[in-house]
This record gives structure tokens, sequence and C-alpha cells, in this order.
């Protein structure tokens, strides 16, 4: 920075209003990349607001699939509670609730004292606590740490998939009680104290032995069974599935199952469950919801596109463009990607649909701006107008046919297919493999390198602006002194020459 000076120099020059002068000058050097800079920056805005408008018509053109054409409502159950996601279809199936799954519990044989250390009096020791097959959780414990209150404080610490708390037992004692989070034979619990043989013999665990009340071999001194773990188990048109858990998403492809209760004992016959019959109905209900969601978001990405590429004449008396054009006027990538989409929205579906074979047969129309002489546009150019009546009609009358305008059929394209070509295109496809980038991304990458080699030179330029002026307020500097030096030198010479006088 250059070295603030204040108020006249000696000589009377006025530095600070000459050097705020020449920094001005100077400065205007960084316009040209500042402008570059503010260009890239706008080109990168911009196509971020295009990908975000593909995004959400990709996302509606999937929904318009899976909760509209192929939507599916699911009836209520008192046994279990059943969700619809993607790819499930209108069907019915018999089912029965045999059990539920249940978290595992074991409890310490019981103490006098919830604060009385049960260690050997060793300087530390490990408490090892594994459910199921999954990775075992390691609790260190002091020599001071092995009462019942301090082991379930360790253990509740470490915020695993137990959680351990002291319970009153007969008598005025006390017990652990260690619970696992995860139900079914995922959680079953092993404990197990490695140094320390005092305090193993109090919470050592292990499932395959498992100490359980009341039955033959029951050791009170050991840690005991308070509930077993039990897995979930259900039959599913006289198929058995079993998991660890009470939500089950794998048994019906689409539909997640909540299980709530057992199911109820057949009146005629109480050996057996009574079964429940789980309905999935077609439910095309969001159809029309979907279509008219799909024109907003069509109609959405034409504007966001119009508004990038503004075109604004240039200003009386000037060849430079008009600095009110839209980032993106006329990129290239930009007319293409239009041109695709108002293909795709406008394009001939015979092979799909002969009665419905565009959007126009169905109320869905291309809207043009009628323009006088000398008036300019105002409305997006090509935006999609409905007829709600007409669509009504279509999808009363041949909601198959309106399906596969949208959908294709028989292997023939219909406008998601068509579409989805385009945002395959542009924006990439993760689900790919490899992933494939798409021209959006690559070309804003490339706009964003171009806009740091820029920084860089803006950077550059500011170093080398700031090092002339400090240069230029030296010479100031000294020519202010030089200039000051001289009037003192005229004055002492005026002094000596009027004394002679």
């Amino acid at each position: 920075m250059t070295t603030p000076i204040s108020g006249l120099g000696g000589s009377g020059l006025d530095i600070p209003a000459l050097m705020e002068q020449i920094k001005n000058g100077e400065s205007k050097k960084l316009n040209p990349y500042l402008n570059k800079q503010s260009k890239f920056n706008g080109q990168v805005s911009s196509w971020g607001k295009i990908s975000n408008s593909l995004a959400s018509l990709k996302s509606n053109l999937d929904k318009l699939q899976d909760e509209g054409f192929n939507g599916v409502s699911i009836g209520d159950n008192k046994a279990f509670k059943a969700t619809a996601g993607k790819g499930a279809i209108p069907d019915s199936y018999s089912v029965i609730v045999e059990k539920l799954a249940k978290a595992h519990k074991i409890g310490s044989p019981e103490q006098d004292s919830n604060s009385a250390q049960l260690g050997d009096g060793s300087a530390t020791r490990t408490l090892t606590i594994t459910l199921g097959s999954g990775k075992p959780l390691s609790v260190e414990l002091k020599d001071d740490e092995t009462s019942l209150a301090q082991v379930a404080k360790k253990i509740n610490a470490l915020n695993g998939d137990v959680s351990a708390s002291v319970m009153p037992a007969e008598g005025d004692k006390f017990q652990l009680v260690v619970t696992s989070k995860k139900t079914g034979s995922d959680g079953q619990i092993k404990m197990e104290v490695s140094g320390d043989s005092q305090l193993a013999g109090v919470l050592n665990y292990d499932p395959k032995a498992a100490n359980v009340p009341g039955e033959p071999g029951y050791d009170p001194t050991r840690m005991k069974q308070i509930s077993a773990a039990q897995n979930a188990v259900m039959k599913i048109d006289g198929i058995t599935v079993e998991r660890s858990s009470n939500t089950i998403s794998d048994a019906i492809e689409g539909i997640t199952f909540e299980l709530r209760e057992v199911s109820e004992k057949d009146p005629d016959d109480p050996g057996q469950f009574k079964p429940e019959t789980l309905s999935v109905t077609a439910d095309t209900s969001k159809v029309k919801s979907l279509i008219e969601e799909f024109i907003n978001n069509y109609n959405s990405f034409l504007s966001t596109s119009a508004s990038a590429s503004t075109y604004k004449p240039p200003e009386k008396n000037s060849d430079e463009q008009n600095k009110q054009n839209g980032p993106l006027f006329s990129d290239g990538t930009l007319r293409r990607l239009n041109s695709q989409m108002k293909s795709a929205a406008g394009g001939n579906y015979g092979e799909s649909s002969e009665l419905y074979y565009s959007l126009a047969r169905i109320g869905i129309t291309v809207k043009f701006e009628e323009l006088k002489p000398g008036e300019d546009r105002t409305a997006t150019l090509g935006t999609l107008s409905i007829d709600s009546k007409k669509l009504d009609a279509a999808l009363k009358e041949h909601p198959k046919e309106v399906e596969a305008l949208f959908l294709g059929k028989d292997g023939a394209q219909g406008i998601k297919g068509q579409m989805s070509e385009v945002f395959k295109s542009y924006l990439g496809d993760n689900e790919s493999i490899p992933k494939t980038e798409g021209t959006i991304a690559s070309t804003v990458k490339g706009l964003k390198d171009q806009e740091a080699r820029v920084a860089k030179q803006i950077e550059r330029m500011e170093q080398r602006i700031e090092e002339s002026l400090k240069r230029q307020q030296k010479e100031f500097m000294r020519l202010d002194k030089a200039m000051t030096d001289m009037q003192a030198m005229s004055n002492q010479l005026q002094g000596a020459l009027a004394g002679l006088g």
C-alpha cells in the first residue's frame, strides 16, 4: 500500500490530490480484466440456473412415470403399515405377522451398591461389547470406574448401539441393564471383560450360553438374559420372510412394511393366524397435476434460458455490444439445448400413440406472442399453454394413450424418453458406470478455469499498479523536498539582499 499523505507538502504541492488522480488513471488498467471476470461469473451463474431448471423438469418427468401413470395406493391394515415407492405395481397379497422383532436385553447379577467398585484393583481393564456380527465396541475402565453406575456411564458416553442403566432389584439391591438399540439377531449382545477376572465374572455374557432365569442351569451370580433378541417373521402369500427389523423393504419390490403387532388368531381355527389382505391398487389421480407441473417447469426452463440469452441492440453511436445483453447471448451450446428441448416438446410421437401423437392433441399448445410493427417482444418465445377441459377429456377417455405420449410404448419413445436423452447429454448421468459428465458441467468447469486465470492477472496488475504508485509517491516527495529547499534558499537570498540595502 502507498503511504497516505495528508495536506499539502512544504512546497505547497498537493500530493494527495495528485496521487488520487494518478490512482484513478492507473486503476482503469484493471477494467478489461474485471469485465472479463464479471462475464465469466455471470455465465457460470446462468448455467447453474439452467442446470437447476433442467433437473426440476427431469425430476417431474420421473414422478409422472412413478407416481403418476404408474401410481398406486395402499389400503389400511392393522398388523402392519405398508407404503408404496418406486417399482410398486397393482396387486393383492395375503399377509400374516407371526413375530415382531425385539431388542436383546441383559442384566448383571444383583449388587448391594451401585457405587461400590467391582474390579480386582487392576489399573485398567477393557469391556468389549459386540452386537451380532458387527464391529466390537471397546470401553476402557480405570480402577475407580468399575461400579455399576460408572460402567453404565462409560458405556453410554461412547454413544454406540447399546444403552446401559442401573435399575433397582429386589431387596434394595441394584443391577446393570444393557439393552441393544438394534432389534433381532443383528442386535444380539455379547460382552467380555479383559484385564480383570473379578469384573469379568460379573459382566461377561455369551448369547450362545444364555443364562435365563427359570430355565435349567440358571446361575444368579452371572450376567442373565432379561429378554431375548427376536427377528420379525411374516408370511406373504404363504412364503416366510424373516428379518432382524420391523421395517422390511425387500420382500415386495416397491413396498415397505412397518410391522405394528402380531396378527390376530383365526376365530375359526385358533391355532392359526388370521391373514390380512394387502391391496395395492392403481392410482392415477396425480397425473393431471404432474402434467401441469411439467408445463410450468418447461416454461420456467424457457424463461431462464431467455433471460440468460437476452439481446439488446447496441446503444446509439456505439460499436460495442449492449451491456444489458444476457451472459449467454449468442452462446451456441445454449441455442442447441433450446432447439433440442423445443423439438422434444413439439415432436410427433405417432409410433407411441396414434391417437395422441403430440401435446397439441391433448390440449397443450405452443403460445406465440403477436407483435405489432415496432413493438418489442415481452414474453418468452415458445411457452406451452394448457386447455384443462381438453386434457381432462383425454385423461378420462383414453388414459393409456396419454401415458404412451409421455412414456412411450412397445419400445417407441415418448416425450420423457426424448427429453431424457437431452438431460443425459447436458446434465450427465451419475448412475452410469463410469459416471458421465454433462455438457453443462464441462462448460462451467472451463469457465471457472478461465475466471481463475483472470483473477491471477488482476492480482498481478494490482501489484504493478501498487508498485507504480509507490514509485510516483516517492518522486513527488523528493520533488516536494527539492521545491521546499529551493524556496528556503530563495527566502535566504532575498533576506540577504534586503540586508545589503
